[in-house]
């Protein structure tokens, strides 16, 4: 409307013109600050919806670069792990080994007895060992199908045959809970001359029942004699951490197993009388020779079965030499055939009804 007062230009409108003006203008500056306003808000809505919509992007980005990162350092982690336990097992190439997850364990604090996920089907045994984190672990001492279970030897009742690497003297390292919570266990049973010092190696035994020999079990520490004065004690730091695990190597050999008799009997005499070959002569002299002669003709004590079948045979080998000498009399006396078949109708008796006589004569002998 001003726009339009303004175009006339008769004098008689200016007064007209002037109120109008005065009367719009308010109006219309207010109305331009209210649509102003109201731009900008419509404005700013926009811009914080998409700056809302941005965050939300943002946050997914970081929720999935944070998981993402989050497996990447599992798999560092994990990676390590195999890592050490390849080194592992690359150190102990003499043994035959199988790796297993550990998938349970009955402490909080420390793996004291766990289980892992491998069992009697994948040839695990009673008694294997377990190494890992760098030593020994612990031994299985339960198998089922799909797991097994493992005492480590930080328990109370765990025991190990060892012996210092750098002076083979023998030990045994003990377990021990509450001294475990200091990191260490227990060394015992050393000689007083023994020579094992502080952060010698200290291994499994050769003479060990249950244990493979030269498993790294720790590290010796404040070896010291005893309050009698007639032994040594110590303690043991382990090798292996026993409060993170998560994957073992379980030895497939079984200390037991070198004790078994390999022996497949063929020097022991079977049981239908056939004496086994004689073992090849050996040179002797001195009294060495006397011993031996002295030995060989000691008699021997046999059984009454033994004896009964000897005899037998014996007289079963009189009565065929016997009957050997009777044809050979018979032909040196010059008997003919006539004779001989004339005296075979006289005499029905045969020569099979001879030896069943003589058979059952020795088998009356022999059953008594």
């Amino acid at each position: 409307m001003l726009i339009v007062l303004s175009s006339v230009k008769d004098g008689l409108m200016n007064p007209i013109r002037n109120t109008i003006g005065y009367v719009l203008v308010p109006v219309q500056s207010g109305v331009n600050r209210i649509g102003y306003a109201i731009y900008e808000q419509l404005a700013d809505h926009r811009t914080l919806e998409e700056i809302r919509k941005e965050n939300d992007t943002l946050k997914d980005k970081v929720d999935f670069l944070t998981e993402e990162n989050n497996i990447l350092e599992q798999n560092s982690a994990e990676l390590d792990r195999l890592r050490s336990l390849y080194q592992l097992d690359q150190d102990y190439l003499n043994y035959q080994k199988v790796g297993a997850r550990i998938i349970a364990k009955d402490s909080e604090n420390w793996f004291q007895v766990f289980r892992i996920n491998k069992g009697s089907q994948d040839g695990i045994r009673v008694d294997q060992n377990v190494i890992a984190n760098g030593g020994l672990v612990g031994i299985v001492t339960d198998v089922g199908l799909n797991y097994a279970t493992v005492r480590s030897i930080i328990d109370d009742e765990s025991r190990v045959s060892a012996m210092g690497i750098q002076s083979s003297d023998t030990c045994i390292v003990a377990g021990d809970l509450t001294l475990f919570q200091e990191g260490r266990l227990r060394i015992t049973d050393m000689k007083k001359d023994a020579v094992i010092q502080d952060g010698d190696r200290i291994v499994t035994s050769n003479i060990s029942s249950k244990f493979v020999p030269g498993i790294l079990i720790g590290y010796a520490v404040d070896v010291h004699d005893d309050e009698k004065h007639l032994m040594k004690n110590g303690y043991l730091i382990p090798a292996a951490d026993f409060d993170d695990m998560s994957e073992v190597l379980v030895i497939t050999e079984v200390k037991a197993d070198s004790f078994k008799d390999t022996n497949d009997g063929s020097d022991v005499a079977v049981s239908d009388g056939t004496a086994a070959a004689p073992a090849p002569a050996v040179e002797t002299s001195g009294e060495d020779a006397a011993t031996e002669e002295s030995e060989t003709t000691a008699p021997a004590e046999s059984s009454p079965a033994a004896s009964s079948l000897v005899e037998s045979l014996s007289q079963s080998y009189q009565g065929a030499q016997a009957s050997q000498d009777t044809e050979t009399q018979g032909e040196a006396g010059g008997l003919t055939p006539e004779q001989i078949s004339e005296y075979e109708r006289n005499h029905p008796e045969t020569e099979e009804d001879t030896a069943a006589s003589g058979n059952g004569t020795a088998s009356g002998e022999g059953s008594q």
